[in-house]
């Protein structure tokens, strides 16, 4: 036996079946473990996994108390979409996120903060695509949720 620090038995053995068998966790699973989930498909590289609990978690709702630490565990886990829909969520509710107590955490982290300053200073304007010919082809101005559509 291979001792396997720092991972849960139940979340190493869904990771085992998502890359074996292709099973993707229930909704509810996806919700309520989804940050341990991230994590240990991060660890192990496994894609699909990440981007299936990113997905459901930016789905579950982020609200006024979760939007600081979700702005924060995005950011530290690469979770570029969850981030994306984590900054539009406190763009519009920018004072009741402040307030909030994760949000002391947020102010710690000069990145985040120039990012969400960045986010405030555009209002809730989406990032445009060039026009013409060059805008299916210019992904690096594309939101993630725009990204993931047009794939």
């Amino acid at each position: 036996a291979i001792p396997i620090s720092d991972v849960h038995p139940d979340l190493f053995r869904m990771l085992l079946r998502f890359i074996y068998g292709g099973e993707v966790p229930g909704e509810n699973l996806l919700t309520g473990e989804g940050r341990g989930i991230i994590r240990i498909a991060d660890r192990f590289g496994c894609t699909g996994l990440k981007l299936a609990a990113e997905a459901e978690l930016a789905a579950a709702g982020i609200t006024t108390e979760n939007a600081a630490d979700i702005i924060l565990f995005a950011d530290g886990m690469n979770c570029a979409m969850l981030k994306e829909t984590a900054m539009d969520y406190f763009v519009t509710n920018a004072q009741d996120v402040m307030a909030s107590e994760g949000f002391a955490q947020v102010k710690e982290s000069p990145v985040v903060m120039a990012e969400l300053m960045a986010a405030m200073a555009s209002g809730s304007k989406k990032r445009p695509a060039s026009s013409g010919a060059d805008s299916e082809r210019d992904h690096k101005r594309m939101r993630v949720a725009t990204l993931r559509q047009k794939l």
